[in-house]
């Protein structure tokens, strides 16, 4: 109802949309919490030391904008302690009430543990979103009660919002893989090993969290996948977004990870075709602030700047690396994606920069916090020094982010796993960038010293990309057989189809673009346009309360379309309204397409965005409203409700051509099932009205056993401007304005009807 390849040019462009916003790493968020008495510090600490349950705040600013009733409370593990100055924060906006920040309810603040330098973190997450969907990060001056509380930094929350934004749902079992009581005690940690079908045992529950509203057996049955059918490990998991995590901790050595000893610090969400995708969580201590690899004593610097590119790849504790690096193909792919990390960041020293904006951008806020968790001196010192004290782990110390890297990267370079020569991809070349919708593209790739190439592809950025064979045959586009071409036809039957060529020989493999699957190549077929004459509204509810849900697992208002023709057509150039005032209210994507004589479903939840079908702009109210489809400039179909009962749609009847008839019988996606009582199949009946449209007076006419009881004639504000009784048969808008009315007819014995007026 109503409602640029350098990384340092990331860090300028970060966020893009979000530019000026919460997450701008340009800026530093201003984030005032005031509470109604001074002890909230006691209060959070025991708040957090039994149930960790939320103080309510009076307000919260977030850069100047106020809220009202937000839930707080200390978060954290190791970061958090009742004796430390400053502790981890977590606001919840929406406590009390649904409000939120530019569409974020929760904000989590770290206070910078174990990192002299305060940059990990966002250093981090900037480099791993080149490669993979991760939270976004900054970051934030905090105040309690108008005193300095100090810098932090901003992280995104693992949010329906994340989910959706990053894998199109956020409706289905979401995992946060972190031990309860993460420590020497913790055991397998959160390792995704099979502990049977209990889900009531301890080696599940205390190692992981169900965040959904279900989920035990899911992940049991994803463990028992990964541990007992590993071959099978494709059909529910996301292995290329898995090799990129494990590539990415390895690389960074971000041990306080799966991993490191204690195997944590990342989300598993099961999406709508049931593969499991891993989401790197909680980085404070990437770049060899973590020392515990789980094979022994915490490591030392140089042990950090050598650790092997293959930690744990032969220890069945550890079975996510285990048992993909056992398989041939995975290990190639994952030292590619480790070398394609290694060289466009650190290899060439392309992180500093960011680093170096970075730090002045929070220099004078570092200087000026009084509960900074280490000296001014050592946050300046820490990129090329290693600390101890301060609020660190002690013990060696925390090393310096340009004192571990430097040298690790110039290793990993020379490595033996690195050195391996993989195959070389020179050329990816489509048929045509512009196919035909319907048509077939071939995909050539010229490759040498490659004993196998396969072409990744996908209709859809929500899909699976499955890999097929290239050949170099002479029989699939490729030129002559033998001659280093190999090639692939492939249907075009998607407005934007991606793919990406990953060739390997018996040593190593190679990607192209070599941020696969994370980045792809992209056709982008032409097609037929629809006009308005092609598409009729054929069902519309405007009061869904129990039927079916959209991605976020919410009954929403919805509408379908039906394409009348035998033709695939795109729908870039049709729009969608709710109002006569704005016609062209909402537009079809530029990839949006519907088959011939299908039905298509689109929310109108008021989102506006497409997930894994198309959301509006606009939501509907079911006491009056109208729905229109144009050019536009132009109305091809519309229709006008009044009172629709809570999962009673209007569906045409027969499907696609009829009139529109009340239903509970709903079919979104599908061919309508008309509901007609006795009385109805017997006596065809129907309502006329003529003219219409009309400057004036219009006249009824009523064909079969129909009998009037009154005549009820309403605007588009939905206000009652003519009433008739049972015997009218004429209607007199000369004196209204202009515009489309809707005339509800009650019947004796019948459901009303509803007929469109036009005033000219």
């Amino acid at each position: 109802m109503k409602k640029t390849l350098l990384l340092f040019a990331i860090f300028l462009m970060s966020c893009g949309a979000f530019a000026q916003s919460l997450y701008d790493l340009n800026t530093i968020q201003d984030i005032r919490v005031f509470f109604p008495n001074t002890s909230w510090d006691s209060m959070m600490d025991t708040a957090i030391a039994g149930s960790e349950g939320y103080i309510v705040a009076d307000s919260v600013f977030v850069n100047s904008v106020k809220f009202i009733g937000c839930g707080v409370k200390y978060k954290g593990n190791s970061s958090y302690s009742a004796t430390r100055a400053k502790n981890p924060l977590h606001i919840k906006l929406d406590y009390t009430s649904n409000q939120d920040y530019q569409g974020y309810q929760d904000l989590k603040l770290a206070n910078g543990f174990s990192d002299p330098s305060f940059i990990r973190e966002p250093s981090s997450y900037l480099v791993l979103r080149q490669y993979m969907s991760a939270p976004l990060s900054n970051f934030a001056k905090v105040y309690i009660n108008n005193a300095y509380y100090g810098i932090m930094t901003n992280d995104e929350d693992i949010s329906n919002r994340f989910l959706e934004q990053n894998y199109f749902s956020s409706c289905h079992t979401l995992i946060k893989c972190n031990p309860l009581n993460a420590g020497p005690g913790s055991g397998t940690g959160s390792s995704l090993a099979y502990a049977g079908v209990d889900s009531t045992s301890t080696n599940y529950t205390s190692m992981y969290e169900v965040k959904s509203d279900y989920g035990w057996t899911d992940l049991i049955h994803f463990c028992d996948t990964l541990n007992n059918s590993s071959a099978s490990i494709n059909s529910v998991l996301d292995v290329d977004r898995a090799l990129w995590m494990l590539a990415f901790n390895d690389v960074l050595v971000n041990l306080d990870s799966y991993s490191g000893s204690f195997r944590q610090n990342y989300y598993l969400y099961r999406d709508h075709a049931n593969q499991w995708i891993p989401t790197v969580w909680d980085v404070n201590m990437s770049y060899g602030s973590f020392t515990m690899s789980g094979t022994g004593q915490g490591l030392n610097l140089s042990s950090m700047q050598t650790l092997t590119p293959l930690l744990h790849a032969t220890e069945s504790a550890w079975p996510l690396i285990y048992k993909l690096l056992a398989n041939a193909q995975y290990k190639k792919m994952y030292i590619a994606h480790m070398r394609t990390i290694n060289q466009e960041n650190f290899l060439g020293a392309q992180y500093k920069p960011a680093i170096v904006a970075m730090r002045a951008l929070i220099d004078n806020a570092v200087s000026t916090d009084p509960n900074f968790l280490y000296s001014y001196t050592q946050f300046q010192s820490n990129l090329t020094t290693t600390i101890t004290g301060g609020g660190g782990q002690g013990g060696g110390g925390t090393c310096g982010v340009y004192e571990l890297m430097d040298t690790r990267a110039a290793w990993l370079n020379t490595c033996t796993e690195f050195s391996q020569v993989p195959p070389t991809i020179a050329s990816v070349t489509p048929s045509s960038s512009t196919p035909a919708f319907g048509s077939n593209a071939a995909i050539t790739a010229q490759v040498t010293n490659a004993t196998s190439v396969y072409l990744g592809s996908r209709s859809k950025v929500s899909d699976r990309f499955v890999r097929i064979a290239m050949l170099d045959d002479g029989n699939h586009n490729d030129g002559a057989a033998g001659d280093l071409v190999f090639g692939v036809n492939m249907p075009v039957n998607s407005m934007n189809i991606q793919y990406y060529v990953y060739a390997e020989n018996g040593n190593a493999g190679i990607f192209s673009p070599v941020r696969a699957e994370h980045e792809f190549y992209q056709l982008n077929p032409t097609i037929t346009q629809a006009t308005t004459a092609d598409l009729v509204i054929n069902e519309v509810l405007a009061a869904n309360t129990s039927g079916i849900v959209n991605e976020s697992g919410k009954n929403k208002d919805w509408l379908e379309l039906y394409n009348k023709t035998n033709n695939t057509l795109g729908l870039n150039a049709i729009f969608l309204s709710d109002s006569l005032s704005n016609i062209g209210k909402w537009r079809f994507p530029a990839d949006a397409f519907i088959g011939p004589n299908e039905h298509l479903l689109v929310w109108a939840d008021d989102k506006n965005v497409t997930l894994l079908d198309h959301h509006t702009n606009f939501d509907l109210n079911n006491a009056f409203d109208m729905v229109l489809l144009s050019d536009s400039l132009v109305i091809g179909d519309s229709l006008s409700f009044l009172n629709q009962p809570a999962n009673q749609g209007l569906a045409r009847c027969p499907d696609g051509t009829g009139d529109f008839q009340p239903t509970t019988t709903l079919t979104p996606k599908a061919v309508n099932i008309c509901e007609l009582n006795l009385l109805d199949e017997e006596v065809p009946f129907s309502i006329s009205l003529s003219p219409n449209p009309t400057t004036g007076m219009v006249n009824l006419a009523f064909q079969g056993d129909l009998i009037p009881q009154s005549i009820q004639l309403v605007n588009m504000l939905g206000q009652v401007v003519l009433e008739g009784n049972g015997s009218s048969r004429q209607l007199d808008l000369t004196d209204l304005a202009s515009g489309l009315y809707v005339a509800r007819v009650s019947l004796v014995g019948r459901r009303p009807l509803f007929v469109k007026i036009v005033r000219q």
